[in-house]
């Protein structure tokens, strides 16, 4: 159940994210809205799951921007018709508060998902290290 929840969290944190970025400031319709961001979430989620653990919260970060942009720019290319405005800028905005979004999410991800208490791939259970 914590992973339905997570799933839900973060499609509720894409949408919002891009409904302000591209629906707000670029006019984009919701439908357009909401099938980008089940696209991301998607996508994003597995990621999560596959390469958060085993790196760290910057590069887990870094992937989610990349995904993002792509994303929004290639499905928006496809998606939305005739935009009147830069989709590689209006890619890049999302991209940024998204990641923003996602940095958080992990710590979430971290503390109540997987309940560590250290936000990098390292465990409550790892031994210290010696210096």
């Amino acid at each position: 159940m914590k992973y339905v929840e997570a799933l839900l969290i973060k499609f509720a944190m894409i949408f919002a994210a891009l409904f302000i970025i591209l629906g707000l400031v670029y006019g984009v319709e919701l439908i357009e809205l909401f099938i980008l961001s089940l696209i991301i979430t998607a996508v994003g989620f597995v990621g999560d799951l596959i390469i958060y653990p085993k790196t760290s919260n910057k590069l887990a970060t870094g992937g989610d921007f990349v995904i993002v942009f792509l994303a929004v720019w290639l499905l928006g290319l496809w998606l939305i018709e005739n935009p009147d405005f830069s989709l590689i800028m209006a890619a890049l905005y999302s991209a940024l508060l998204v990641a923003a979004g996602e940095w958080f999410f992990h710590i979430y991800l971290t503390k109540r998902v997987w309940e560590q208490k250290e936000t990098s791939h390292t465990t409550e259970h790892d031994e210290p290290r010696q210096l």
